[in-house]
């Protein structure tokens, strides 16, 4: 497992999946989300991919991050979190999002439900 660590977030990238983990305190922009949109790009290279963001800490989100340049290979969103704030924001989020979309309350289903995908 490969750990990239920013100054907002940490990324864990795993075969077929990436974790991010906003910090306490920082925000989803849209400049933040290109940012992590390149750094994804670069390491999977076209190959597919789930993204599971762990809410481990509330953070802001600029809900037009989900109409900037979002990868096709990409092909599934999943959040993580036992707050229910948290699972009231994902339902906004979810109709924001074309592809698979879930919420889990425990980061092992999420990786479960992100390797299934690859079986």
């Amino acid at each position: 497992m490969r750990e990239t660590q920013l100054p907002y977030c940490d990324l864990f990238f795993k075969d077929t999946h990436v974790i991010l983990v906003m910090h306490e305190g920082s925000a989803m922009t849209i400049e933040i989300a290109a940012e992590i949109t390149s750094i994804l790009e670069s390491y999977y290279k076209g190959k597919n991919f789930i993204l599971i963001t762990h809410r481990k800490f509330p953070h802001d989100i600029d809900l037009n991050v989900y109409k900037g340049r979002i990868l096709k290979n990409m092909i599934g969103f999943a959040i993580v979190s036992d707050d229910p704030e948290e699972m009231q924001r994902a339902m906004e989020e979810q109709s924001l999002w074309d592809e698979a979309f879930t919420f889990f309350t425990t980061l092992e289903e999420a990786e479960n439900w992100a390797t299934s995908f690859f079986d």
